[in-house]
């Protein structure tokens, strides 16, 4: 359990009432709805992963919420960002959020950070919150959220989407895994923005409501956490996998050896391998969905689905056909390759992947 029960902490007749669903379940009862009205959460970010997650940790009764983001409402938000409306355009998106979370709990005490988190601001905000919930949407900011809740053993609730697919995971939980350990920093990762590649609105909702999930889940103490594991939603096909994630942290392991094995999985430009590709000397696995493939792919392109890779008769084709050949992975995001080639990593099979 995270958080012991504060004899400071007391729910009033209305929250009797208001909570009584959840006070009624074993797993919760008083004492859990307590230790709800007791945790602080910072979310990092207020577009659409955030939206639906707000809301609900509002509404169970979450004591305390913080919002960093400095951004405005934007009409292309609307469809996807569901605590804001079309009044709202150009208002600052904290300033908004603070109103809804008002209108929904009173009991609720919000603060507001209208600016960027930044290495200079970033462990003084932190630091007051009990868990984070990273719901921004570049790489830069991700790392500096992975840093500080590292140094100050916080737990660190992360989830990504674009297009039909979304990812969740959860780092630093009894120090577990990092967001590092995933996306290590030099692979030097590059943002896609949802305006230029496109989102189903839904989707925001769902993980985020999967993010809330697993913050009420670790502040009671209930089921098992998402740590160690990614767990990847697609809507095209209604289906939930998770991945393990390999450890990578360079403090647990001697020798050089973080730094060793990700240079086994070396990039490779897409001009270098032309040539190549028409002699038949390189195979050109596109991880990517069917209904992506389809649209568009690269020459001579294999379809090998992410999920795909889970099974032993992917892995023994592999072995079995394809050794000989120089294999690629490729991603137009980037993220999927990245998850691939740490399934290959663990099969020992020699690989690039395809930097775009």
């Amino acid at each position: 359990m995270l958080y012991p029960i504060s004899i400071q902490t007391y729910l009033s007749n209305l929250e009797y009432k208001k909570y009584a669903r959840h006070i009624v379940l074993d797993n919760i009862g008083i004492s859990g709805q307590k230790r709800l009205k007791a945790a602080k959460i910072l979310f990092i970010g207020a577009g659409g992963l955030a939206s639906s997650s707000i809301v609900y940790l509002a509404s169970c009764g979450i004591g305390s919420l913080g919002i960093v983001d400095y951004d405005r409402v934007s009409y292309s938000n609307l469809h996807r960002q569901i605590l804001y409306n079309t009044e709202d355009v150009n208002r600052l998106k904290v300033d908004v959020v603070l109103d809804r979370v008002k209108a929904i709990n009173t009991d609720c005490s919000i603060s507001i950070y209208p600016y960027m988190l930044n290495e200079n601001n970033c462990e003084d905000i932190i630091k007051s919150y009990d868990l984070v919930i990273d719901t921004s949407d570049n790489f830069k900011t991700r790392y500096i959220i992975s840093r500080v809740c590292y140094l100050q053993h916080k737990v660190h609730i992360y989830a990504a989407v674009q297009a039909f697919e979304g990812q969740l995971s959860v780092f630093n939980y009894k120090s577990g895994i990092l967001y590092s350990d995933l996306y290590p920093e030099n692979l030097q990762l590059k943002n896609r923005s949802c305006n230029n590649l496109g989102i189903l609105g839904i989707l925001t909702g769902i993980i985020g409501m999967l993010q809330a999930t697993e913050a009420i889940k670790i502040i009671l103490g209930l089921g098992t956490i998402l740590s160690g594991y990614l767990l990847i939603y697609d809507a095209l096909n209604s289906s939930f996998k998770k991945i393990k994630i390999q450890t990578r942290q360079i403090r647990y392991i001697p020798n050089n050896y973080y730094i060793s094995k990700l240079n086994e999985s070396n990039t490779i430009n897409s001009k270098k391998i032309l040539n190549k590709i028409y002699k038949g000397e390189i195979i050109l696995l596109d991880v990517r969905q069917p209904e992506e493939f389809c649209i568009q792919h690269l020459y001579k392109a294999i379809n090998m689905p992410l999920k795909s890779f889970n099974s032993k008769l992917a892995i023994t084709f592999i072995r079995d056909y394809l050794i000989h050949r120089k294999i690629v992975v490729y991603c137009y995001d980037n993220l999927r390759s990245i998850i691939v080639s740490k399934i290959l990593y663990k099969h020992q099979l020699n690989h690039y992947r395809l930097d775009h």
